[in-house]
């Protein structure tokens, strides 16, 4: 375990191939998202890992088709403050719900609990040119849970969660950025809390790929509506573009287009929700809005238009949803 917050960033910055403007905005608006939900006590679970093995194999023909969904539960670090999502005495009804809505998309959820916590014994990744001196350390480890019958925590070996997933031969492949990239002085990794919270959500995918290959999508969190029903959620922050033809719109990528499909890819009526934070030209909050998944795909253009840079640094495409579909959030939450 980190022993310091800077520690924490440290490991971080290993894990990060880009850490660029909307990398911060995406973090920053997850801060400000979360804040909303508790100042009005809106039920929801930190995001986690949607994992699929990372190639083809003789007993794995679709890879796809094998997606696990890993959600890591947090231990404080001294440095930080208690957390609120470690679930020492069992599941809580808002993880229920999120075990149940995988489970009918055939997907199995693990929660991810920390053990043999030891702030000391941690240290972050390193790599070498030559690759003989990396070392990928996993300085504790993680206790997977499923929900049984009975609707308590089942530990599952780890072995047996990755059991669809191809050994990883060595280090090859393993990611190791980096260092000084992240003033630990800057909004918002001086917030101890939230860089606790980046840390257990980064070491859940870490602590998988150093032994497996895995690609992985991540889930941002979990809402819990007022009846009851979970949604996955897509967060954006982003100033709306316009189009003669549409007027004002918001963009959403290739990429969580297709994520949010698969979630509502079954005859069980599950749905996901696509929030944007609307913010002006410099980056001040105006608007919480949100979309049900299933309304989006009614209302967007089928006309991509090729976007800006990704979290990861890479180019992408974007499908354009017009501003008048969505809902103010604080609406959109009473008829959830």
């Amino acid at each position: 375990m980190p022993a310091s917050k800077e520690q924490a960033i440290h490991f971080l910055e290993t894990q990060w191939s880009s850490i660029n403007e909307n990398k911060i905005k995406g973090i920053l608006a997850e801060v400000a998202f979360k804040k909303y939900l508790v100042d009005n006590r809106v039920h929801f679970l930190p995001g986690g890992w949607i994992l699929v093995p990372g190639k083809a194999g003789e007993n794995v023909p679709v890879p796809s088709l094998q997606k696990i969904c890993l959600l890591p539960l947090e231990h404080r670090f001294s440095w930080a403050a208690a957390v609120t999502n470690s679930m020492t005495s069992g599941p809580t009804p808002a993880a229920i719900s999120a075990y149940n809505y995988f489970r009918q998309l055939g997907v199995t959820t693990y929660f991810l609990i920390p053990d043999n916590v030891e702030e000391t014994s941690f240290s972050v990744p390193k790599k070498s040119s030559t690759g003989v001196s990396a070392k990928y350390p996993r300085p504790y480890e993680l206790i997977f849970k499923t929900i049984g019958p009975t609707g308590n925590f089942e530990t599952i070996e780890f072995g047996k969660v990755m059991e669809n997933f191809p050994k990883r031969k060595g280090n090859i492949g393993m990611r190791c950025n980096t260092l000084g990239r992240i003033n630990p002085d800057d909004f918002p990794w001086n917030n101890a809390e939230v860089v606790q919270g980046l840390f257990w959500f980064e070491y859940a995918r870490y602590y998988c790929q150093v032994d497996y290959q895995v690609s992985n999508n991540d889930l941002d969190m979990f809402l819990i509506g007022n009846s009851g029903s979970p949604y996955p959620v897509e967060l954006k922050s982003k100033v709306p573009a316009r189009d003669d033809n549409l007027g004002e719109w918001f963009g959403l990528d290739i990429g969580p287009f297709a994520k949010m499909a698969f979630f509502t890819s079954n005859s069980m009526n599950t749905d996901a929700l696509y929030v944007v934070q609307e913010v002006d030209d410099q980056r001040n909050h105006m608007e919480w809005y949100a979309i049900k998944f299933t309304e989006l795909v009614r209302a967007c253009s089928w006309v991509f238009q090729s976007g800006g840079t990704g979290m990861m640094g890479g180019a992408s495409s974007t499908i354009k949803v017009p501003k008048a579909a969505f809902s103010p959030l604080s609406t959109l939450l009473q008829r959830l």
